[in-house]
């Protein structure tokens, strides 16, 4: 039996508990500014796919329409009990929907306490050479942004290529630049014309000594 209604009056937290290990597909639709609904499928309590339309999302995107639909107070929904297909490139997100929410909530913390350090959303960031231990969805967005980032790309750029809201970019951007992995383009160029004094530097240095030898 089908379970319908809104989430003003369920918010999507709630709705998720409810649902509990359920099997099936939940499509959420009529959100404010989407034109297109999302499907959600959960099989035992474990997100399998998230779709929007009919196009399947990458883990990173998915994960960051769970997040919006956390805080969404608009908007129906219905759950169809069913044992959901498998998405059709067979990446199953596996994701555990309970502890999901956890980590969202996390997220949320976090984002609040930085807001006021967020960068601009048109500041560039170029990526950094360093190897640094990251954790998801950081280790994802990471990823994906690596190759915008090498020539330099804002956080509205970013939003813009990975599907993603800018604030949630600039969250993850901050997050780079505190680990050290990205840097705000005027910064990064400041960094290499010092390292490129200091290379230059040391050559002259050797050459001198070499004619003293």
């Amino acid at each position: 039996m089908a379970i319908f209604g809104s989430l003003k009056d369920m918010p999507f937290p709630d709705l998720v508990g409810m649902l509990g290990r359920r099997s099936g597909v939940l499509e959420v639709f009529g959100l404010q500014g989407k034109r297109q609904g999302y499907s959600i499928a959960l099989e035992g309590g474990r997100v399998v796919w998230v779709r929007e339309g009919t196009r399947v999302l990458d883990p990173l995107q998915a994960r960051s329409v769970l997040l919006d639909l956390f805080h969404s107070g608009e908007g129906a929904f219905e759950f169809t009990p069913s044992t959901p297909p498998p998405p059709p490139d067979g990446q199953v997100l596996g994701w555990p929907l309970e502890r999901l929410l956890l980590t969202m909530t996390t997220m949320e913390d976090e984002r609040a306490q930085y807001q006021p350090f967020l960068p601009d959303p048109k500041t560039r960031f170029q990526a950094v050479a360093l190897e640094v231990w990251l954790e998801e969805p950081l280790w994802s967005f990471w990823e994906k942004a690596k190759p915008l980032l090498a020539q330099g790309a804002s956080a509205e750029d970013l939003a813009s290529r990975l599907g993603l809201s800018v604030e949630e970019t600039a969250y993850y951007l901050h997050k780079l630049r505190l680990v050290g992995k990205v840097a705000p383009v005027r910064a990064y160029e400041e960094v290499r014309k010092d390292e490129a004094k200091q290379g230059l530097f040391r050559r002259l240095l050797a050459s001198l000594l070499r004619r003293g030898g």
